[in-house]
């Protein structure tokens, strides 16, 4: 009757433990009886007693959960950059739908003042080839009409293409400023 008291008196969590290195110990017998090394059985009965008495010490309750952290919004573009950066190249190493809509967006605008409307008119091909080059063209072509995504060299001659497109706008291009005249 004692033993029963004793176990009566003991908290619910020391219980468990006892239950679960009680366990332990009745796994590394049942090794030792189908045939496993008494010292293999002995030390993984150890690791598992002790694994017990740790998980009992500890209190291990589960998967922490970790505090949401707040989403400070800091003033100017350093986080748009750092987004603008990071949506660019798709996990095949060309450029993603989205930078490509941009970009394409971003020359009907530019080509809109040069009397290019539609990019996919196949009267305009000529004229795009001119304003940005054969490669550029090329890149612009594939995407309207084939939906081909471009690769990061293709969209920097792309790119490139627009910067010496806008520079021939600017009237305020000088030969010691190549720039174009902007400001650092």
């Amino acid at each position: 009757m004692r033993a029963r008291e004793r176990w009566g008196r003991l908290r619910p969590g020391d219980r468990h433990a006892l239950l679960a290195a009680a366990a332990v110990v009745g796994i590394g017998v049942v090794l030792v009886l189908l045939g496993s090394s008494p010292a293999h059985a002995l030390m993984l009965t150890t690791l598992g007693v002790a694994g017990v008495v740790l998980w009992h010490r500890t209190g291990y309750a589960g998967d922490t959960v970790w505090p949401r952290v707040p989403d400070v919004r800091r003033d100017g573009n350093r986080r748009d950059v750092s987004d603008l950066g990071w949506s660019v190249l798709g996990r095949d190493g060309r450029v993603t739908v989205t930078a490509a809509r941009r970009v394409r967006h971003l020359t009907e605008r530019r080509l809109a003042h040069h009397g290019i409307d539609d990019l996919a008119d196949p009267g305009a091909a000529t004229h795009l080839a001119r304003l940005l080059g054969p490669r550029a063209a090329r890149t612009v072509h594939d995407l309207v009409t084939d939906g081909r995504l471009p690769t990061p060299a293709e969209l920097d001659t792309w790119l490139a293409a627009l910067d010496r497109l806008d520079q021939a706008l600017t009237t305020h291009a000088t030969p010691d400023r190549p720039d174009g005249g902007t400001p650092r």
